[in-house]
């Protein structure tokens, strides 16, 4: 196959929101992201029925084609994830995400992504990827999902937004308030994302 070099590129960030650790995590499913993240809608292919588990296969569109994602590890009691992502002909990317609580109402939120390119549109695309664009990133992660919980309604617990509920939680009204969109430099892609 010729003397094609794969590039490679760990990234690390964190960041803390106020909502209680188990309902930080579930933000972090395929369809929990669907609440904060522009433009995200996630197609799940297999198995049938399944909204998150270890093996469930979904596709999700991006800026230059179509991702296939795999949940390689799923550990809700100790709240981590970590997902597999391919990207045909630019690279393949490990995803891992783990909430850890910070008091009752808090969580910290670290996120690691390791890319791998398949290509050398891959690797011209990793090169671009640097710790100052993934604290950009991470920074913006986590004013769409500060805003995405500012917009819940008060929970039961004294009055207080947090980020609680789980999949079942209500959703703002339509028109509610802005979200960014991908003209605010807003998309995810590399999960830039990219």
């Amino acid at each position: 196959m010729g003397d094609f070099q794969a590039r490679s590129v760990e990234l690390l960030g964190s960041f803390r929101i106020e909502s209680p650790v188990a309902e930080a995590f579930e933000l972090f499913s395929p369809l929990g992201e669907t609440r904060w993240v522009p433009g995200w809608s996630p197609e799940l292919l297999h198995p049938p029925a399944a909204t998150w588990e270890r093996g469930l296969v979904f596709r999700t569109r991006e800026e230059r084609g179509e991702a296939i994602w795999v949940v390689t590890q799923l550990d809700r009691e100790g709240h981590a994830v970590e997902y597999h992502r391919v990207e045909a002909g630019r690279y393949v990317a490990r995803v891992a995400v783990r909430c850890a609580p910070r008091g009752e109402q808090e969580t910290d939120v670290q996120v690691a992504y390791t890319f791998v390119g398949l290509s050398e549109t891959g690797n011209a695309e990793i090169a671009f990827m640097t710790p100052e664009a993934y604290e950009q990133k991470m920074e913006r992660w986590k004013v769409w999902i500060t805003g995405h919980l500012r917009l819940r309604p008060p929970s039961a617990s004294g009055g207080r937004r947090l980020g609680g509920g789980g999949p079942r939680a209500s959703r703002p009204a339509r028109g509610a308030a802005r979200r960014p969109s991908a003209r605010d430099g807003a998309r995810r892609g590399s999960r830039s994302r990219s």
